[in-house]
């Protein structure tokens, strides 16, 4: 639903002097508020418009504030067409603006996306249970943890290892226990939410508004992701030590925290939060300590 506070998914994460992006989602390229000459790599758990509307903004975006190299796009099969897709959308006005501004100024050849698919180990098993390495370059290794967001298939979350001290990103899911083993021992956690009181409320006014498509559309959408008590059982299981909520569904200026989270603090009385757009956590190397600052709800 709408809020005027908030893009559509995307969480930065940096880590090494690098940036790396994880989903882009409309209106989130503008929102980074980080120095995107810096960006290195952007991952897609899938291709749901939500997740990837703002690609072709933030490739041209990073590539103007002077990106030294090509984009490269990781995510699951199926990226090769969602690349090349944004780049002939975007290609005249690469030209445009090169034509204008000069080859030497902002390098065509650094304007290009190159897509990576990546491949999970195994063949596909009923449990969705597969992991792959998506990306290690010796100090920062991202792994693809498949999820369950049928039909999106296959859907990937996330694990970030960095010098002793990681992340999961969910993507969108159901409740998954291979995500809970894939993140076994992580410091934070990602994980999507969606109460499904709140979209039955929605479901319900609209459809007594006599708005029928916007009653349709939220029916049984609660079928593709996780509740937030279900998201807690989750993050108990992995033993993470902090778990944000994300992918909110229920615009947040009008359904609270207590109204979203209900039955949460059951599951998971501490060690949760449902963040803004702007909250930045923050994990010291050679330490356990999680440091939470920005816009929380």
């Amino acid at each position: 639903m709408p809020d005027p506070r908030r893009a559509k998914t995307c969480i930065a994460v940096i880590a090494g002097g690098k940036l790396y992006i994880v989903d882009v989602g409309p209106n989130s390229a503008g929102a980074i508020g980080l120095p995107t000459d810096r960006l290195s790599a952007v991952f897609l758990t899938h291709f749901h418009s939500d997740h990837i509307g703002d690609l072709g903004e933030l490739n041209n975006n990073s590539w103007g504030m002077g990106r030294t190299a090509p984009l490269d796009i990781y995510g699951p099969p199926g990226i090769e067409r969602v690349v090349a897709g944004f780049s002939e959308a975007y290609a005249l006005d690469q030209e445009y603006r090169t034509a204008f501004y000069g080859p030497n100024f902002d390098p065509p050849q650094r304007w290009r996306m190159v897509a990576h698919p990546v491949a999970l180990v195994g063949e596909p098993t009923t449990a969705r249970d597969r992991t792959g390495i998506a990306f290690d370059d010796g100090k920062l290794k991202v792994t693809a943890i498949e999820v369950n967001h049928s039909p999106a298939d296959p859907a990937y979350g996330y694990r970030f290892d960095y010098q002793g001290r990681s992340i999961v990103i969910s993507g969108d899911t159901v409740r998954h226990p291979p995500l809970a083993r894939a993140a076994r021992g992580a410091d934070v956690l990602f994980h999507e939410a969606q109460p499904e009181h709140v979209v039955k409320m929605i479901e319900t006014i609209s459809g007594e508004a006599g708005d029928l498509r916007v009653s349709k559309n939220v029916h049984g959408i609660g079928a593709l992701h996780t509740t937030p008590p279900d998201a807690a059982a989750i993050a108990n299981d992995a033993k993470v030590t902090l778990l944000v909520f994300y992918h909110v569904t229920g615009a947040l200026n009008v359904v609270g925290e207590s109204v979203f989270a209900r039955g949460v603090k059951e599951v998971r009385p501490t060690g949760w939060l449902v963040p803004r757009d702007g909250t930045m956590i923050e994990l010291p190397l050679r330490s356990k300590e999680i440091k939470v600052s920005g816009a929380v709800q």
